[in-house]
């Protein structure tokens, strides 16, 4: 969706509920920051090692249309100063009085325990967890398995195990039985490869991606959550002669994604813990199989100041295969389809005021493999201010 349609949708929404009820409700985050990486090769290294500054502005928009009827968005911009809708959805609550909501558009994925914290301000530390930043050996653009040259995930060229923050274009149902909660959704894309990052959003895989997730909260401040997506993840390239997938169907090689998570609340301190298996299908009779984690703490110091720290890590399973060679021709491999990796982060925040928070964070970055572990811990210092 273009970002002059986007405004003109937001526009018309305006015209009509300003006279109904006029429950148009504003709010953002605008971050500024300072990162430094060391200067190894790796995709973790930002801008090459060079100190940098950078910054980032969130803003959320909804309109109540009526008791049971709303829109939903939030939009980003980076340092890019290219506009990026993550959400433009409209919701349906409490349907026929059913307890059950709808949304339909460009929706949150219901998958992890990732929530708000994908956003500055409710995020402790600079940067998603690692299994959602992670780029694989195995290449997006056409889909061969650059095992042997790793520079394509290092360029940021490869598939994700799951997609930053996790928007697609798509419809959900969800709600509540007692301390049971559960969400259902079909989406675009899939898990690893969602419509929001394709060139054009659209449904690009022939199929559609399948997400469900179950949660129960047995006692205050202890939630425990299921997520399970299946679909193809892979785009359809049936005619391009230069595709791994040439004369292949993307919906004969789907992903199988599934995950458990915790959330607990102890008084000043809380603790979120993930674990996930995803199994993509591959040509060959391949599994590219991978586990990954995430377990973080953070404690609150004072009303003002809280410390913060995260653990994650992916281990990739080994494959038999024949795959793409410097010369782009077929090669035996026996390995790991990607080098393990593994990333510590810790974090302090100090609250300047209520809307200012300060945050000093720094990653430690460890990969385990025939790329060896390039030096790329990375120091980041950043601002955000709520308005």
């Amino acid at each position: 969706m273009s970002t002059r349609l986007f405004l003109r949708l937001l526009g018309t929404t305006a015209l009509v509920v300003t006279p109904v009820l006029a429950q148009f409700r504003v709010s953002g985050q605008a971050t500024a920051e300072f990162v430094k990486s060391e200067n190894g090769v790796s995709q973790y290294t930002i801008d090459e090692g060079r100190s940098t500054f950078a910054w980032r502005w969130d803003l959320f928009a909804d309109a109540a249309v009526s008791d049971h009827v709303a829109l939903l968005s939030n939009v980003r911009m980076l340092q890019d100063q290219v506009l990026h809708i993550d959400r433009l959805s409209i919701r349906v609550s409490d349907v026929a009085s059913s307890g059950i909501s709808v949304e339909a558009g460009q929706v949150d994925i219901p998958f992890g325990n990732l929530g708000d914290r994908r956003f500055p301000q409710q995020n402790p530390f600079f940067d998603l967890p690692l299994m959602n930043e992670h780029i694989t050996t195995l290449c997006k653009t056409d889909y061969r398995l650059w095992v042997l040259f790793p520079g394509f995930a290092v360029s940021g060229n490869g598939v994700r195990l799951l997609d930053q923050g996790l928007y697609d274009l798509g419809i959900k149902a969800y709600g509540t039985a007692g301390i049971f909660g559960y969400e259902v959704a079909l989406i675009n894309g899939m898990i690893s490869v969602t419509g929001t990052y394709s060139p054009n959003g659209m449904n690009v895989s022939g199929g559609l991606g399948k997400v469900l997730r179950l949660s129960v909260t047995p006692t205050m401040g202890l939630t425990l959550g299921f997520s399970y997506a299946f679909g193809p993840f892979m785009k359809d390239q049936y005619a391009d002669s230069g595709s791994a997938l040439f004369g292949e169907h993307p919906g004969d090689y789907p992903q199988q994604i599934a995950s458990g998570d915790v959330d607990v609340e102890i008084g000043h301190l809380s603790v979120r813990g993930i674990g996930v298996y995803n199994r993509w299908q591959y040509m060959g009779g391949q599994n590219l199989d991978a586990i990954s984690y995430s377990a973080e703490a953070q404690y609150t110091l004072t009303p003002r100041i809280y410390a913060a720290a995260r653990v994650g890590g992916i281990q990739f399973s080994t494959i038999n295969a024949l795959v793409t060679s410097y010369n782009f021709r077929p090669a035996p491999f026996s390995g790991r389809w990607d080098d393990n990796v593994t990333r510590v982060e810790l974090a302090a925040g100090y609250r300047i005021e209520r809307n200012l928070l300060f945050k000093l964070c720094y990653e430690i970055n460890n990969s385990y493999g025939i790329s060896g572990n390039p030096m790329d811990n990375v120091l980041g210092i950043q601002t955000v201010l709520t308005f």
